[in-house]
């Protein structure tokens, strides 16, 4: 049904095309702008503008076997995936929130308008946020190799690094996952394709469309220009700035992964509505009551409409949920972390033996 309405204005045409690349024997061409442009109006010929695909060439391959099938059919199987990865993200991310919200939340994890416009464009969003997820929950070496998932949101990648890098198990996991999917994409363009890849990138750094959230479309709306010169000075201060409010408020991984996935928003040079499904573990930590999750449920809903009608309320909205955050911190942690600390005396965690 979702398909049927506007197909060629979707995300998903540009990933299918480097996947078909790919499925071809193409491959070389995934980061030839020409080459997308051609195999993206083969596919739909209502597509004559390029739909850029700043994602790394690793996903190309990884998407090969859709690419193999007709676009339709690749559709349906991708926005299957994708909502079974919002679902798990949702189900992992429940542990952040208060045990009694949990199903309160879930309605809107799957139904909220940046999730239904991230399975509708079959954006990639909903799986890097099902890593996020799952980095809170593993052991420090497999949680930062999730974090390296965000190299498929290059944009997100910055801060989820400096969160991994500053533990030396996690620092090994991501490094490992973020070169591997360098060497894949490697592998599969070869370094001539390389070599245009950055091509790609700066491309999505001087879009400015209407329903940007982040702080630098902000900005630009009120200075003007796209230079990349100015895109790539406000990305190093947006980034120092989120680096700054991502390890100033704690020490702890979880408090850090929870505030980098809102600074990520925040500092990206390029965010859409989709994009806002990184603010769902902020979300989810927010819900300490009833009424703290109406709040956040409904004024995040009202904002992200109000978004899509141009009028800029996102970034304020994502900077509110951040400093609510410190109201729900406690000095063990939040009130829902990790399930509840066992130190806390979580029910059926074994009382503490003290000296």
């Amino acid at each position: 049904m979702t398909w049927s309405t506007e197909p060629a204005g979707y995300d998903f045409v540009a990933f299918y095309a480097a996947a078909r690349l790919v499925a071809t024997g193409a491959a070389s061409s995934v980061t030839d702008a020409d080459a997308l442009l051609a195999m993206e109006h083969a596919a739909l010929p209502e597509r004559t503008i390029l739909l850029n695909n700043p994602n790394p060439p690793a996903l190309a391959l990884v998407m090969a076997p859709l690419g193999a099938l007709p676009i339709v059919a690749a559709y349906a199987i991708w926005a299957a995936l994708g909502a079974a990865a919002l679902a798990a993200a949702a189900y992992l991310l429940g542990r952040l929130a208060d045990a009694r919200q949990r199903m309160r939340l879930l309605p809107f994890a799957i139904l909220a308008p940046p999730s239904l416009i991230a399975l509708a464009e079959g954006q990639t969003t909903p799986f890097v946020l099902l890593a996020v997820a799952a980095s809170l929950r593993a052991p420090p070496l497999w949680s930062g190799a999730l974090l390296g998932l965000a190299a498929f949101r290059p944009q997100f990648l910055p801060l989820f690094a400096l969160v991994a890098l500053a533990e030396r198990r996690r620092a090994i996991g991501f490094v490992a996952t973020t070169v591997a999917v360098g060497l894949v994409s490697l592998a599969t363009v070869g370094f001539e394709g390389m070599a245009r890849y950055p091509d790609l990138l700066t491309r999505i750094a001087t879009e400015l469309r209407p329903g940007e959230l982040g702080l630098a479309a902000l900005l630009r709306r009120v200075i003007g220009g796209e230079e990349i010169v100015l895109n790539a000075a406000l990305a190093v201060v947006l980034y120092a700035i989120g680096a700054t409010a991502v390890f100033l408020r704690s020490r702890m991984f979880t408090t850090r992964a929870v505030d980098a996935s809102v600074w990520s928003i925040l500092a990206a040079p390029h965010a859409l509505l989709h994009d806002g499904v990184m603010a769902y573990p902020a979300i989810a930590r927010a819900a300490t009551t009833t009424r703290a999750t109406v709040l956040w449920v409904g004024t995040g809903i009202a904002v992200a409409l109000i978004q899509q009608a141009g009028i800029p309320l996102a970034p304020f909205w994502l900077i509110a949920i951040w400093l609510w955050g410190r109201r729900t911190e406690r000095p063990g942690g939040w009130h829902g972390a990790a399930g509840l600390s066992r130190r806390a005396g979580a029910p059926g965690s074994r009382p503490q033996r003290t000296k």
